[in-house]
């Protein structure tokens, strides 16, 4: 969670957790119309050294789609040469892990750009987004796989046991070995010598609530000793039951993707800041997105609260999109109060309900890394959705404060799953402040859109912290209108959420240097 683009794979959670009818193998392959020369200091030399990755997503099996999930590592020699580099990948076939060959990059000057990743059983194609030289945000863009995450640049130095050590906070989902939506959050104590203790984890399998439980015996991490370990940064885990392939990002960060087939799980484990934490450690206002399913279909949510270091939380606001039906916070003449309270163990968990006069009780969970972020899970009836709490800046956010380049990467579900990654820039004028260009795959359409380019207005209510909107519409092949509600972390970082009736999609906007 150091970085803000540390959980667009959560989003993976608002895919179809079951198997539903797909598309067909045909595929329609849509190209606007040239968009104005890009503009900024990106190009091939921003991608350079050692990145790793995770995403999930959906593929087409035996005229079925299912969840699939990847994670790896790739060299960029800065000139459009993937130079080597290998990925896991959890599909309807299996677990396999396959070797890069053969692989090209191109980047231009606002960032944009593809990614081809070649293993013998393939090429698989990308369209990225650069936030810096050292992250980005991804988006697979194949006819019969639609997938999205981001990347992030490794530091080789931490390619050993010995550097996962200490505290972790971490975030799992996906679907367990029965095809229920699952999410799994907790926290662990890794010894720098391949052990973990302290272990506790929360699981919520379709609603289903484990409460907090210790982890099972068994529990282990490891670097692998054939060579991928001191190359790529992988290794094997076994956490809160679940066996994983990891790969480290840095001492403080690992992507993670679980091995358990017929399971898929895909998320991140964070260092979690050396603490004892209590109800005065949360005393900000703080910001979340969250995503998964309920019983009915996709729902994703985005807000803000304040916590008063007491236990008691105020200014209260959400959007919720639950398979079309949106939800508002306050509602209309409702007013509502909210609690939280942070585990005597000092290890930061902790709980947080608010309850609206007229529309009820929501409830989460939450493990803190730090003061300032945590992961965060739902836990009412029938729900199964999790994600991000940040702490949030105290205002007041602006357009000029946001005006600026950001990358984006948005995921969610209309007729199927759709991936959208690309580039939006804002200015301080009123009006149509927002336009960008991005590419996306709707894959129950089996059609693949590249450089659709769009505008629309982003409206900041004062002081900007509460929700704000953004509304966009694409100007090719027709005008397909997106609107959102906007939840600013600062100046740098804003959460999406869709609230249009026939789709569910949520996602974050990342400023670019």
């Amino acid at each position: 969670m150091s970085t803000p683009i540390k959980r667009w794979v959560l989003l993976a959670a608002i895919l179809l957790a079951s198997f539903t009818a797909a598309c067909g193998n045909g595929g329609t392959v849509v190209v606007g119309p040239p968009p104005p020369p890009p503009t900024g200091n990106f190009s091939n030399a921003n991608l350079k050294g050692q990145y790793t990755f995770l995403m999930s997503g959906t593929e087409l099996c035996s005229g079925f789609s299912s969840l699939f999930t990847r994670a790896g590592s790739f060299t960029a020699d800065g000139s459009g040469h993937i130079t080597g580099g290998l990925e896991d990948i959890n599909v309807c076939a299996g677990v396999f892990t396959l070797q890069f060959s053969n692989s090209t990059y191109s980047i231009t000057a606002d960032g944009r750009g593809t990614l081809s990743l070649t293993t013998t059983t393939g090429t698989t194609n990308y369209s990225i987004t650069l936030s810096s030289a050292t992250q980005g945000v991804i988006a697979q863009t194949d006819v019969n796989s639609t997938a999205s995450g981001s990347f992030q640049r490794q530091n080789v130095v931490a390619f050993s046991d010995s550097a996962i050590a200490g505290g972790y906070v971490f975030d799992f989902v996906g679907i367990s070995a029965t095809f229920n939506p699952e999410s799994v959050i907790g926290r662990f104590n890794a010894d720098g010598a391949r052990g973990i203790n302290s272990g506790l984890f929360d699981s919520n399998e379709a609603g289903t609530l484990s409460g907090q439980q210790l982890f099972p015996t068994g529990a282990f991490y490891q670097l692998d000793t054939n060579g991928d370990g001191t190359n790529f940064g992988r290794g094997t885990a076994n956490i809160a039951g679940h066996n994983f392939a990891f790969y480290i990002v840095d001492a403080t960060r690992l992507k993670l993707l679980g091995t358990d087939f017929p399971e898929a799980f895909s998320g991140e484990a964070f260092a979690q800041q050396n603490i004892s934490f209590t109800a005065a450690s949360l005393n900000s206002g703080f910001a979340f997105l969250i995503g998964g399913a309920s019983s009915t279909g996709p729902i994703a949510t985005a807000g803000r609260f304040t916590a008063d270091g007491g236990g008691n939380l105020t200014s209260i606001f959400l959007d919720e999109n639950d398979s079309g039906t949106v939800t508002l916070l306050p509602s209309q003449g409702g007013t509502v109060t909210g609690t939280y309270t942070v585990d005597a163990n000092g290890l930061g968990g902790g709980t947080a309900t608010w309850t609206d006069t007229n529309v009820g009780t929501f409830s989460f969970i939450f493990y803190l890394i730090s003061p300032t972020n945590a992961v965060f899970q739902e836990t009412d009836s029938q729900i199964t959705s999790d994600g991000t709490l940040l702490a949030q800046t105290a205002g007041p956010i602006s357009s000029a404060t946001l005006a600026g380049d950001f990358a984006f990467v948005w995921s969610g579900v209309s007729s199927d799953e759709e991936d959208f990654v690309g580039q939006l820039k804002l200015t301080s004028a009123s009006g149509n402040n927002a336009t960008g260009i991005m590419d996306f795959n709707e894959f129950g359409a089996a059609e693949q859109f590249f450089n659709i380019q769009f505008d629309g207005p982003l409206t900041i209510t004062p002081p900007g912290t509460g929700p704000n909107t953004l509304t966009v519409t694409t100007t090719f092949p027709s005008r397909t209108r997106f609107d959102f509600t906007a939840y600013a972390v600062d100046s740098n970082t804003v959460f999406l959420v869709g609230v249009d009736n026939n789709r569910v999609i949520a996602g974050s906007v990342v400023r670019q240097p």
